[in-house]
């Protein structure tokens, strides 16, 4: 007698090898199915022009050069200055770019973020921090014109920009930012609560907003940050490859 046909195991071990095909197929349609939801890449700067962006606060000077736009530190400028993107309709999406500045500023890439309006007398909204200085808290997530809306402290991560938990944080992900004139990489990932940002590859924020203030749509927002120190009059930040890709 064929040794097959007897063995009772035989058409089990083809069920289960049949039930395995198809459960790896439908992890593939999932799969194809979760990347539909997700629309295309679109270049938020052409490389060439400011086209698309629009100054929504602040005077520092912004500029196009070498297919990057590039802020200066202004004398004089009082405000945090933004570049902000026409569109404001942002709301769960990824978000890419490369980022250079200068050692000693302060800058970073506003999302899900307003203009001043009766409430808040400035822009407000999270912002992917640049913070090429000892604190290492480039890749941290703030609220920028959240005193006050936020409680003790307008950051989200880490929760203190000071202390134990800056402390904390230094030590779980050390300082990944590259010093100019090197390019980082910057990405942003927001779905619905969930927010998670990268620098150079290493993941870094990873947290749930759900407070009461929280901001569900908006723009984003280039920063020079105002200053009276002078030794950081005409010092720059750059950033170029901005990208965004929309989630349903």
């Amino acid at each position: 007698m064929n040794a097959l046909k007897s063995s009772p195991s035989f058409p089990l071990r083809r069920l289960r090898a049949a039930a395995v095909a198809l459960g790896a197929l439908g992890l593939a349609v999932g799969g194809a199915l979760r990347a539909a939801e997700a629309g295309p890449w679109v270049s938020l700067f052409d490389g060439k022009t400011l086209t698309g962006w629009k100054l929504v606060q602040g005077k520092a000077k912004f500029e196009v050069r070498d297919g990057a736009i590039v802020g200066l530190v202004t004398e004089g400028e009082t405000q945090n200055t933004f570049l902000a993107t026409e569109d404001d309709s942002f709301t769960s999406f990824v978000f890419e770019c490369e980022f250079r500045c200068e050692a000693g500023i302060n800058s970073g890439i506003n999302f899900r973020s307003r203009p001043a309006d009766g409430q808040v007398k400035r822009v407000y909204g999270l912002q992917y921090e640049f913070d090429p200085t000892p604190r290492a808290l480039t890749g941290g997530v703030q609220e920028e014109g959240g005193y006050g809306r936020r409680g003790k402290d307008n950051w989200l991560a880490p929760d203190e920009s000071s202390g134990p938990l800056l402390a904390a944080w230094q030590k779980a992900h050390g300082d990944r930012f590259k010093p100019w004139p090197a390019w980082n990489t910057c990405r942003i990932e927001v779905q619905g609560t969930h927010i998670r940002t990268w620098l150079n590859d290493h993941l870094l924020a990873d947290f749930t907003d759900d407070a009461p203030v929280a901001i569900p749509r908006g723009f984003f927002g280039l920063q020079v940050h105002a200053t009276k120190d002078k030794a950081l009059f005409n010092k720059a930040v750059a950033f170029r490859n901005l990208r965004v890709r929309k989630l349903e």
